[in-house]
Parts: structure tokens; C-alpha cells; sequence
């Protein structure tokens, strides 16, 4: 019980220990899982699949209570779906604009609010009659995010986040996605 204690105390003295840092710039990958919905007007289909990105920010901001970060993004979805007995491979490819707006508490964990549009989307899908490449979409999908940013080293952070997208498709097609996501960040 008494050892209970002293670890309780030292978690939370390490908790007010400044840790936060102000970054001009920032880079980050990340990784996740997306679930998917491609929505036609007479059906719906889910389309589940991997994604990873990375994305980068010039920050400005007051240090040690917020920083807004505006920079890119790229991101890229693997996923699969079935329709009418077809099992299809879906590629999607985005790039864009990124926005990201964090709270710089003087502890070691830092949420934060993102969003951001896609300027170009590719999409492209593997069937049994070969490769179907659609149309690039230009700024027809956007998205927002909420997450938490953990500083591990002073320059060096991890994050994890949940993603809402929806993107506007050919045919009065849309995909709407839910996806979370974990990976790292270096800030200068």
C-alpha cells in the first residue's frame, strides 16, 4: 500500500513537469485503419481497409498554451469491397491542405483538433475486368479529426487520433469514413 502511494505521488509530480515545446515546423506519419461506407443512391457498401500518411505544418502560436499549425497532408486507403458477389481492391489517394490546432499543456499530453481538405483525390479499383482508374477529383473531400499528442522526447512526439472524411464520388456517389490512427511527429 505504501509503495501504491509513492508511485501515485510521483506520477503526479512527473505530471507538472514542463515538457511542452514550441515547434516552427512539424512532420509526422501516421497509420490506421479506415471504415468505410461507399454510398450509391440505390445501395450501400462498406469498404474497410488500411490507410497511412504523412503530413507536415509550419506552426505559429503562443508557446506553452497553443500552437495552429498550417501545412499538407498525404494519405493513401487500401481497402476492399464486395458488390453484387465482385470482391473489388480500392486504392484511394489524397493529398491537401492540413490544419492543426493544439493545446500546449505544460504536461506530457497535448490534445488537439485537426481538419483539412483534399485538393487532388485519386481513386482507382482492381475488378476481374482489370484496373479502373476514375476521374481526379479536386477539392470534393474534406475531413476533421480530434486527438492527443504524447511527448516522449522534447522534439519528438506520438499521436493517436479519430478521423471523420466524406468525399463526394462520380454517379451521386459518396464515401464517408471513420478511421483512427496512431504514429509519430517530429517538431523543430
Amino acid at each position: 500500500m505504501k509503495k501504491t502511494r509513492i508511485i501515485v505521488a510521483l506520477l503526479a509530480i512527473l505530471m507538472f513537469i514542463p515538457v511542452s515545446s514550441y515547434a516552427i515546423v512539424d512532420f509526422g506519419i501516421y497509420g490506421g485503419y479506415s471504415y468505410a461506407n461507399l454510398d450509391k443512391e440505390a445501395s450501400q457498401v462498406d469498404m474497410n481497409g488500411w490507410e497511412w500518411g504523412m503530413l507536415g505544418h509550419i506552426n505559429t502560436g503562443l508557446p506553452m498554451l497553443f500552437s495552429v499549425g498550417l501545412g499538407a497532408f498525404y494519405q493513401r486507403t487500401n481497402s476492399e469491397y464486395e458488390e453484387q458477389g465482385v470482391t473489388y481492391d480500392a486504392d484511394r489517394i489524397m493529398w491537401g491542405i492540413d490544419i492543426m490546432a493544439t493545446l500546449e499543456l505544460p504536461i506530457f499530453i497535448h490534445p488537439y483538433l485537426r481538419m483539412g481538405i483534399a485538393v487532388n483525390e485519386e481513386f482507382e479499383v482492381d475488378s476481374p475486368q482489370g484496373r479502373i482508374r476514375k476521374d481526379d477529383k479536386w477539392f470534393n473531400s474534406h475531413y476533421y479529426g480530434i486527438g492527443a499528442q504524447f511527448t516522449v522526447f522534447p522534439m519528438v512526439r506520438l499521436f493517436g487520433e479519430y478521423v471523420f472524411n466524406y468525399s463526394n464520388q462520380e454517379n451521386n456517389t459518396v464515401i464517408k469514413s471513420n478511421a483512427i490512427h496512431a504514429g509519430a511527429m517530429l517538431s523543430i
